[in-house]
């Protein structure tokens, strides 16, 4: 039976930051405590992706990255890349369709916030409110050296309906730039039409949408085939993080 992971150097500082991080939940919900306190491989990495502070505070200055993402964006995913990229010097930028029009037989209700913000979520828990950066409509290929799309089942099950968001992403690949995708973020993918003949890896219950994607489906924490990076699940984030910055780094 695995043991919860205790890390030596746990301060009042490391705890607050993983309070930002989580709060209580009374619905089931992905708890970032227990994820990055959890006795595996992959959550220590995780604990220390999170809590360390940055390595090189200019490793990644100068180089622009999008995190593509609608509500229901899983929080750990954006946040944690969002704050670790930040940390090491670049500039991230959360890009969102715009909300738009429904028509009313379809009984859709938006608050006013969702025009400006995306709301992320815990599993089935709502987290909180994120800024938009830019919309989806006018990201350009030009303006980015790489882009991210987190999971969350709800977030990508939506962006992958935008035209401009499968465009984005398609042409972020065919530019030859870091095109990643964790846990639920490769439906992007799928319903873009760029997985075919490539290697890649989601979440467990997804990979069979990648297979009949026509994707060779590998259950590893990160699949890298040319600049499409994949992972699986928050505790891989680390993984897929890393694989992105070597690609920016290698390119600089």
């Amino acid at each position: 039976m695995n043991k919860p992971f205790a890390p030596a150097d746990a301060s009042a500082a490391l705890l607050h930051r993983l309070q930002n991080l989580m709060s209580t939940s009374p619905v089931p919900s992905i708890s970032t405590e227990l994820l990055i306190t959890a006795d595996g491989e992959l959550n220590r990495e995780l604990y220390h992706f999170l809590v360390d502070p940055p390595s090189d505070p200019n490793l990644l200055k100068g180089k622009r990255i999008a995190i593509g993402c609608t509500n229901g964006v899983e929080e750990v995913e954006i946040l944690g890349a969002q704050r670790w990229l930040t940390e090491h010097g670049a500039t991230v930028h959360i890009v969102s369709p715009r909300i738009g029009e429904f028509h009313p037989t379809l009984g859709l209700r938006f608050p006013a916030q969702t025009k400006t913000h995306v709301l992320a979520i815990r599993l089935m828990e709502n987290a909180g409110w994120l800024k938009i950066d830019r919309y989806m409509d006018e990201a350009k290929v030009e303006d980015y050296d790489a882009v991210i799309l987190p999971g969350g089942a709800w977030n990508p099950d939506a962006l992958r309906m935008d035209k401009h968001a499968q465009d984005f992403t398609r042409e972020m690949h065919a530019a030859g730039k870091p095109t990643c995708a964790i846990c639920h973020g490769q439906w992007v993918m799928v319903s873009a039409k760029m997985l075919k003949g490539k290697k890649a890896t989601a979440v467990w219950n997804i990979q069979i949408d990648l297979e009949n994607a026509g994707a060779t489906v590998l259950d590893e924490p990160c699949v890298v085939d040319g600049n499409l990076i994949t992972a699986r699940f928050p505790y891989d984030l680390p993984r897929m993080v890393d694989a992105l910055v070597k690609q920016l780094v290698a390119v600089a």
